[in-house]
Protein backbone atom coordinates (compact mmCIF):
# COMPACT_ATOMS: atom_id res chain seq x y z
CA UNK A 1 0.00 0.00 0.00
CA UNK A 2 1.30 3.11 -0.79
CA UNK A 3 1.98 5.71 2.08
CA UNK A 4 3.17 9.39 2.26
CA UNK A 5 6.53 8.90 3.31
CA UNK A 6 7.71 10.84 6.97
CA UNK A 7 9.14 14.08 6.69
CA UNK A 8 12.50 14.89 7.71
CA UNK A 9 13.10 17.32 10.30
CA UNK A 10 15.07 20.59 8.88
CA UNK A 11 18.34 20.23 10.80
CA UNK A 12 18.18 16.42 9.24
CA UNK A 13 17.68 17.54 6.05
CA UNK A 14 20.83 20.08 6.00
CA UNK A 15 22.86 17.42 7.63
CA UNK A 16 22.19 15.37 4.53
CA UNK A 17 22.56 18.01 2.20
CA UNK A 18 25.93 19.01 3.40
CA UNK A 19 27.09 14.99 3.66
CA UNK A 20 26.01 14.53 0.21
CA UNK A 21 25.89 17.49 -2.05
CA UNK A 22 28.32 16.80 -4.68
CA UNK A 23 27.16 17.76 -8.02
CA UNK A 24 26.80 14.00 -10.18
CA UNK A 25 27.95 13.66 -13.81
CA UNK A 26 26.24 11.08 -16.00
CA UNK A 27 27.43 8.49 -18.60
CA UNK A 28 24.45 8.02 -21.20
CA UNK A 29 24.72 4.25 -22.45
CA UNK A 30 24.00 3.18 -25.79
CA UNK A 31 19.98 2.19 -25.25
CA UNK A 32 19.65 5.56 -24.19
CA UNK A 33 21.29 7.26 -26.94
CA UNK A 34 23.09 10.29 -27.94
CA UNK A 35 19.34 12.61 -27.73
CA UNK A 36 19.21 12.12 -23.81
CA UNK A 37 22.83 12.78 -23.51
CA UNK A 38 22.08 15.97 -25.23
CA UNK A 39 18.76 16.42 -23.10
CA UNK A 40 20.84 16.52 -20.59
CA UNK A 41 23.62 18.65 -21.27
CA UNK A 42 21.41 21.09 -22.48
CA UNK A 43 19.90 20.85 -19.05
CA UNK A 44 23.25 22.08 -17.61
CA UNK A 45 24.47 18.95 -16.36
CA UNK A 46 27.87 17.13 -16.79
CA UNK A 47 27.26 13.72 -19.48
CA UNK A 48 29.31 12.03 -21.93
CA UNK A 49 27.70 9.77 -24.33
CA UNK A 50 28.84 6.26 -24.34
CA UNK A 51 30.00 6.78 -28.41
CA UNK A 52 32.35 10.42 -27.08
CA UNK A 53 34.40 8.10 -25.10
CA UNK A 54 34.78 4.91 -28.02
CA UNK A 55 32.77 2.68 -25.97
CA UNK A 56 30.08 2.40 -28.32
CA UNK A 57 29.25 -1.36 -29.39
CA UNK A 58 31.39 -2.01 -26.23
CA UNK A 59 30.28 -5.18 -23.90
CA UNK A 60 27.91 -3.45 -20.92
CA UNK A 61 31.03 -4.49 -18.76
CA UNK A 62 32.98 -2.01 -20.31
CA UNK A 63 30.87 0.51 -19.88
CA UNK A 64 30.13 -0.17 -16.19
CA UNK A 65 33.60 0.01 -15.44
CA UNK A 66 34.09 3.34 -16.89
CA UNK A 67 31.41 4.95 -14.93
CA UNK A 68 33.21 3.71 -11.99
CA UNK A 69 36.43 4.91 -13.35
CA UNK A 70 34.80 8.53 -14.35
CA UNK A 71 32.36 8.46 -10.86
CA UNK A 72 29.39 9.04 -13.43
CA UNK A 73 26.02 7.99 -12.62
CA UNK A 74 25.03 5.22 -15.80
CA UNK A 75 21.79 6.38 -17.07
CA UNK A 76 20.23 3.40 -19.56
CA UNK A 77 17.17 1.59 -20.35
CA UNK A 78 19.38 -1.72 -20.63
CA UNK A 79 18.22 -3.94 -17.41
CA UNK A 80 21.04 -5.98 -17.35
CA UNK A 81 22.84 -3.62 -15.35
CA UNK A 82 20.86 -4.26 -12.26
CA UNK A 83 21.92 -8.04 -12.25
CA UNK A 84 24.47 -7.78 -9.19
CA UNK A 85 26.63 -10.40 -10.80
CA UNK A 86 27.56 -9.22 -13.50
CA UNK A 87 27.46 -5.69 -12.39
CA UNK A 88 28.44 -5.90 -8.84
CA UNK A 89 27.18 -3.58 -5.97
CA UNK A 90 30.79 -2.43 -4.48
CA UNK A 91 32.17 -1.64 -7.82
CA UNK A 92 28.43 0.77 -8.67
CA UNK A 93 28.64 4.12 -9.51
CA UNK A 94 24.86 4.48 -9.78
CA UNK A 95 22.18 3.16 -12.21
CA UNK A 96 19.16 4.23 -13.28
CA UNK A 97 16.84 2.04 -15.91
CA UNK A 98 14.63 4.97 -17.22
CA UNK A 99 11.07 4.23 -19.42
CA UNK A 100 10.68 5.05 -22.76
CA UNK A 101 13.03 2.75 -24.18
CA UNK A 102 10.85 3.25 -27.65
CA UNK A 103 11.78 7.20 -27.33
CA UNK A 104 10.34 10.31 -24.94
CA UNK A 105 7.34 8.99 -23.58
CA UNK A 106 6.08 11.34 -20.77
CA UNK A 107 7.16 9.08 -18.40
CA UNK A 108 11.25 9.06 -19.50
CA UNK A 109 10.39 13.18 -19.38
CA UNK A 110 9.33 12.94 -15.72
CA UNK A 111 11.98 10.36 -15.13
CA UNK A 112 14.43 12.55 -16.01
CA UNK A 113 13.68 15.28 -14.41
CA UNK A 114 13.74 13.41 -10.75
CA UNK A 115 16.69 12.06 -11.75
CA UNK A 116 18.61 15.73 -11.94
CA UNK A 117 16.98 17.10 -9.44
CA UNK A 118 17.24 14.42 -6.99
CA UNK A 119 20.35 12.43 -8.14
CA UNK A 120 21.79 15.21 -9.55
CA UNK A 121 22.20 16.89 -6.72
CA UNK A 122 22.86 14.41 -4.02
CA UNK A 123 25.26 12.42 -6.17
CA UNK A 124 27.08 10.99 -3.07
CA UNK A 125 23.73 8.96 -1.98
CA UNK A 126 22.88 7.21 -4.85
CA UNK A 127 27.00 5.94 -5.56
CA UNK A 128 26.04 2.05 -4.78
CA UNK A 129 22.06 2.19 -5.52
CA UNK A 130 20.52 1.04 -8.71
CA UNK A 131 17.32 2.03 -9.54
CA UNK A 132 14.70 0.98 -12.04
CA UNK A 133 11.84 3.65 -12.79
CA UNK A 134 8.80 2.41 -14.61
CA UNK A 135 6.78 4.16 -17.18
CA UNK A 136 4.12 5.50 -14.47
CA UNK A 137 6.93 7.26 -12.44
CA UNK A 138 7.18 3.97 -9.72
CA UNK A 139 11.12 3.95 -8.33
CA UNK A 140 12.71 0.35 -6.89
CA UNK A 141 16.07 1.39 -5.85
CA UNK A 142 18.20 -1.29 -4.71
CA UNK A 143 21.51 -0.31 -2.62
CA UNK A 144 23.69 -0.66 0.25
CA UNK A 145 24.53 1.62 3.32
CA UNK A 146 27.75 1.49 5.29
CA UNK A 147 25.57 4.21 7.73
CA UNK A 148 22.43 1.06 7.90
CA UNK A 149 24.91 -1.67 7.91
CA UNK A 150 22.95 -3.36 5.01
CA UNK A 151 21.10 -3.72 1.96
CA UNK A 152 18.05 -2.46 1.14
CA UNK A 153 15.27 -2.36 -1.29
CA UNK A 154 12.64 0.37 -1.47
CA UNK A 155 10.15 1.30 -4.18
CA UNK A 156 9.11 4.83 -3.84
CA UNK A 157 7.24 7.41 -6.91
CA UNK A 158 5.92 11.12 -6.27
CA UNK A 159 2.85 12.83 -5.62
CA UNK A 160 0.46 15.37 -7.44
CA UNK A 161 1.76 17.91 -4.93
CA UNK A 162 5.13 16.47 -5.05
CA UNK A 163 5.15 14.46 -1.26
CA UNK A 164 6.90 11.48 -1.84
CA UNK A 165 4.98 7.94 -1.33
CA UNK A 166 6.51 4.92 -0.45
CA UNK A 167 5.38 1.27 -0.68
CA UNK A 168 4.83 -0.32 2.50
CA UNK A 169 4.86 -4.02 2.51
CA UNK A 170 4.73 -6.65 5.73
CA UNK A 171 7.21 -9.18 3.08
CA UNK A 172 9.72 -6.20 2.44
CA UNK A 173 13.05 -7.48 2.83
CA UNK A 174 16.06 -5.99 4.57
CA UNK A 175 19.10 -8.22 3.60
CA UNK A 176 22.40 -7.92 5.80
CA UNK A 177 25.64 -7.18 4.42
Amino acid sequence: MWKIAESVSEERSRELEQLYRKKARFLVDESAGPALAGEVKRRGWNAAYVGELGLEGHPDEDVFSRAWQEDRVLLTHDQDFLDDRRFPPHRNPGVVVLPGASGMTQGLANALDRVLDFIGRHRKYYQHTKILISEDGTWTEKGSRKELGRRYERKFKFGFHGEVLTWENAEDKEEPE
